[in-house]
């Protein structure tokens, strides 16, 4: 009895799902096909298929291929791709296309955007456009060495997608942003990723064209007349005498654009010209920042805050040894007080020893020779109350302070309000590096 009524209900589940796809339940009035489905259904189901199955769709026959590169079928991919667009954002991206259809539904989005320079003039189109900007949007940094270390933000903008330079002081003063480079479809710069966490921005700068010189004209003339030019001044002269629109006249313009590119190709063989600039290759890195969570708080990306040169660190948790571990690396290749640091992941239980006890009396001191002037009050002479220390944590720091990179049992002090310092010992004194949080950093125009 159980098994009759399973059956009478994929029964009725079935005929429902003809009706509401338009087939006959009579197995014998129509051979049930893909095609035999509505367009409405199709698309429905051409949005839930990966690129290489709709890719395999359009090799089955022409009917399939022109269904599959409808409009609408796209334009549901990049609303299902990219959802934090709407529907008005996405048609901005979109040029609208002169040519008729039957002249460009049968080529791919890569064929199509070689013809034009200026952007997507299609959903199917827009699709890869997408995809591969996509991919630039995060945080990277400049894989070539510099005192001052930055930042490159890249995020969505109006029909591109815009970079920023978070720029950061060596001293530890605030960081400033300043425009960097708009990547997009009809913009002089484009991407190009090596892998996952590199990739190449070429800018391609524009070259001046060479005016019409003096020598230039006097050639011309030369050429045009077939006499013998002794000085510039007659060589304008001539250059002067056939009226605007007349044969002469036009000749000698030939001519011009005739003499500058043969001047300009002979100066290519021998070696560059001045005027011709190359494009400007960026190599850039990604910078990966954790997600804080509630059992790992200290995931993130972190900066030293007070006149020590500024040091931008990723922490993350590691539980690959024996113990678990929280470990920093520095994420950019300048000079900095820190390069790595690590400590166990459980704290010193309590209560602390009087070592311990003696360092955060001396919290305010050792801000203050690290040149962190927040524990000042705002007429910057009155020290204010000390942080408080809740977490105390044991490991060691690898540093650049001395002559070369060296590692010191350091100590983590977790402060009340989510942030923590690292304090070492160089032989000499001690010091206190306070790091905050990048996040702030992150929305500077």
């Amino acid at each position: 009895m159980a098994a009759y009524r399973i059956a009478c209900k994929r029964n009725k589940l079935v005929q429902e799902t003809q009706t509401n796809c338009g087939m006959s339940s009579d197995p014998a009035a129509e051979v049930h096909s893909l095609l035999s489905l509505q367009n409405h259904v199709l698309e429905r189901i051409f949005v839930r298929l990966h690129l290489t199955d709709l890719a395999r769709c359009c090799q089955v026959n022409k009917a399939l291929q022109s269904l599959v590169q409808q409009e609408g079928v796209w334009q549901s991919l990049c609303a299902d791709a990219f959802p934090n667009f709407s529907t008005a954002e996405l048609s901005k991206w979109i040029i609208p296309n002169p040519l008729p259809e039957s002249q460009y539904s049968f080529q791919s989005p890569t064929q199509l955007l070689s013809q034009t320079s200026k952007g997507p003039q299609t959903y199917r189109q827009l699709y890869p456009v997408l995809k591969q900007l996509q991919t630039l949007i995060g945080i990277w940094w400049h894989d070539k060495k510099s005192d001052k270390p930055a930042l490159y933000v890249f995020d969505w903008g109006y029909r591109c997608v815009e970079g920023r330079k978070l720029c950061y002081d060596v001293l530890g003063q605030e960081p400033f942003a300043e425009p960097f480079q708009q990547v997009g479809p009809g913009l002089n710069a484009s991407v190009q990723h090596v892998d996952s966490m590199h990739c190449l921005l070429t800018v391609q700068t524009s070259t001046p064209r060479s005016p019409i010189t003096k020598a230039v004209q006097a050639a011309t003339a030369v050429a045009v007349g077939g006499i013998p030019i002794p000085k510039r001044e007659q060589a304008d002269a001539i250059m002067g005498t056939s009226p605007e629109g007349s044969f002469e006249f036009e000749m000698q313009r030939f001519m011009q654009g005739h003499i500058a590119n043969k001047q300009s190709k002979r100066r290519r063989s021998g070696h560059r010209s001045s005027s011709g600039t190359l494009p400007v290759v960026h190599t850039l890195t990604r910078v990966e920042k954790p997600i804080p969570t509630h059992r790992h708080p200290l995931a993130g990306l972190w900066r030293s805050t007070g006149m020590l040169p500024t040091c931008i660190m990723t922490v993350r948790y590691n539980f690959s040894l024996r113990a678990a571990s929280i470990v920093a690396t520095q994420v950019m290749n300048h000079s900095s007080l820190l390069h790595r640091w690590a400590v166990r992941a459980a704290p010193i239980a309590k209560p602390w020893l009087p070592d311990h006890v003696a360092m955060l009396t001396r919290q305010a001191e050792l801000s203050l020779l690290s040149g962190d002037f927040d524990h000042l009050d705002d007429d910057g002479g009155t020290p204010l109350p000390a942080k408080e220390v809740v977490q105390i944590f044991q490991g060691e720091v690898v540093t650049s302070r001395l002559a070369e990179p060296t590692v010191l049992p350091s100590h983590l002090w977790l402060y009340a309000d989510g942030t923590f310092g690292v304090i070492f010992d160089t032989w000499d004194h001690e010091v206190l590096v306070n790091m905050k949080r990048i996040d702030e950093d992150l929305h500077l125009q």
